[in-house]
């Protein structure tokens, strides 16, 4: 019975942790910024054209809110689900043909500062030189239907280390060094008397520890 008790008390801290997700808006795309595709043949992927009216949105969610102390660290293990757009392509935790190449994080002095590489391969796997590919730095460029010229192999799937652009392809590049923002949603509520407080599953874990502590006081007194 000790050892259930344990059991339902290790459950009942895990159940007490806060998921937390971090949102990004970046703004419109400069026309300055903009290069898009200029023929598009049949059998060349799936060409695209950015526009001004586009801009990069999405999130990503972790297990728990991030350390406070963060300086440029990686954290793509830490990420449970994820969804972003470049205006084109939609990158999702849940699409086969996507890899989440990493996820940086700053986090010190307050600041939230994220860099985040996505792919999506317009093909199924496996991969092979010459395949079409679009993927996105988040907050910082993004390119469509670029042509595959380098497979590498990462424990989250494929990407791609060079790509070649020819006529079909499509990019942006923030040269213009525009901001977006990141804000983060999912943290514990803080009480002025600093008391933690749980989600459902903490509640229910705890109905349970209580009644099993009722049960062995009742062992005991009919001993």
């Amino acid at each position: 019975m000790k050892k259930y008790l344990v059991f339902l008390a290790a459950a009942l801290l895990q159940a007490g942790a806060w998921a937390a997700t971090y949102t990004y808006t970046g703004p419109a795309y400069s026309a300055p910024d903009l290069h898009n595709f200029t023929s598009c043949p049949p059998g060349t992927g799936n060409c695209g054209a950015y526009t001004t009216a586009m801009a990069q949105t999405g999130s990503f969610t972790t297990a728990a809110p991030l350390p406070s102390n963060l300086n440029s660290q990686d954290i793509t293990a830490q990420l449970t689900s994820y969804s972003f757009s470049d205006g084109l392509t939609t990158y999702s935790s849940g699409d086969p043909q996507v890899t989440l190449v990493s996820v940086s994080a700053t986090t010190t002095g307050g600041v939230l500062d994220f860099s985040v590489h996505l792919v999506r391969w317009q093909t199924p796997a496996p991969h092979v030189i010459g395949d079409h590919l679009d993927q996105v730095l988040v907050t910082e460029s993004g390119q469509h239907n670029a042509v595959c010229g380098n497979i590498q192999v990462n424990p989250q799937g494929d990407s791609c280390g060079t790509s070649n652009a020819g006529g079909v392809f499509s990019s942006w590049t923030d040269a213009s060094s525009t901001v977006g923002s990141w804000t983060v949603t999912g943290l514990p509520p803080v009480a002025t008397n600093a008391v933690p407080t749980l989600g459902e599953w903490g509640l229910l874990l705890l109905a349970l520890l209580m009644i099993s502590v009722g049960w062995m006081t009742m062992g005991h007194r009919r001993m």
